[in-house]
């Protein structure tokens, strides 16, 4: 079975301090592999090299979904691909258009895999989603 993480997984518990690995064994107790598509891990290294710009607000104002990036974000992305690489998390290739469908197509490949998100719109595209409940611990649905 493969435990697939996506990036706001990963900022969220690298901003909170939550050791993943251990949460998700304690949930988990059959064995499992953590995996992460390549596409994440390009993902927080754009979040890592993202500069605040001068018109970001003009940029906002163009497109509604448009997010500056805080210096927090930074260091939480920073953290959690040092995290990836000190857990020994494999990184494997996927296909797909972007990180989404990327990790829909993993986890639709076998029926026991389940993604670590908090995407609303992918939990509902999904069959068994780890998610971070409000006091901050980890729980599995269906």
């Amino acid at each position: 079975m493969k435990i697939i993480l996506d990036t706001n997984f990963l900022v969220y518990c690298a901003k909170n301090k939550l050791d993943y690995k251990e949460e998700i064994g304690n949930l988990i107790k059959e064995g499992f592999e953590l995996v992460v598509p390549e596409q994440v891990v390009d993902e927080l290294v754009k979040i890592i090299k993202k500069t605040k710009e001068k018109n970001s607000w003009l940029l906002k104002a163009r497109n509604p979904k448009f997010k500056k990036t805080t210096g927090r974000d930074k260091d939480a992305a920073n953290l959690a691909l040092q995290l990836l690489e000190f857990n020994k998390i494999k990184i494997i290739q996927t296909q797909g258009k972007n990180v989404d469908d990327a990790i829909i197509n993993l986890a639709n490949q076998d029926k026991k895999n389940i993604v670590c998100t908090l995407d609303r719109e992918m939990r509902s595209a999904l069959g068994r989603v780890i998610l971070i409940n409000r006091f901050k611990r980890l729980m599995l649905t269906k």
